[in-house]
């Protein structure tokens, strides 16, 4: 996996790209459907109500977070609101392989960016492994707080250096 970095007056991005050995339409299936999506977060569930199409984060006690489905072309793209960022992640094939790009966007005061990305992080690892295995990637095996050390000083270098780049290393492949 590459994970990429970078921010501007508003916002803090992440980009990750992982090559994942299995067809666009398997991978989708695993992230653009209830059944698929709860393999690898079991809090996360879609739900189309009329012409309004969500993604519920359940909170627990009954309680969900609504996410608007912004994009949900199978098996290419899907896109939606995450609290007051932005999910995206697209799938391509190079007919050796099937590249997701995951790219998310949240404003700086979200509060918990690097750990939101390090759980992405380990989420986009844990769908290429259960695409190319059938299985989720236990968390225990993940060193979140090593992890999300690493994000938060990446994130933490001074404006105007650019996009920055972190290799996977205790990352899921």
């Amino acid at each position: 996996m590459e994970i990429f970095y970078d921010k501007d007056e508003n916002n803090t991005y992440q980009t990750i790209r992982a090559e994942i050995d299995a067809t666009p339409e398997a991978i989708f299936s695993y992230i653009g459907t209830t059944e698929g999506i709860r393999q690898w977060f079991p809090q996360l569930s879609f739900r189309q109500d009329g012409n309004r199409h969500q993604l519920l984060f359940d909170l627990g006690d009954d309680k969900y977070e609504e996410m608007d489905v912004l994009i949900h072309e199978a098996p290419e793209h899907l896109r939606f609101t995450w609290d007051t960022g932005e999910v995206d992640m697209q799938l391509k094939s190079t007919g050796y392989y099937t590249e997701l790009i995951f790219e998310e966007k949240l404003p700086y005061e979200f509060g918990t960016v690097a750990q939101d990305f390090t759980g992405w992080q380990f989420q986009v690892g844990n769908i290429k492994h259960i695409a190319e295995t059938g299985e989720p990637r236990p968390s225990e095996d993940h060193d979140f707080k090593a992890a999300e050390d690493k994000v938060a000083e990446a994130l933490e270098k001074e404006e105007g250096e650019g996009e920055k780049k972190q290799d996977s290393d205790g990352l899921p492949e």
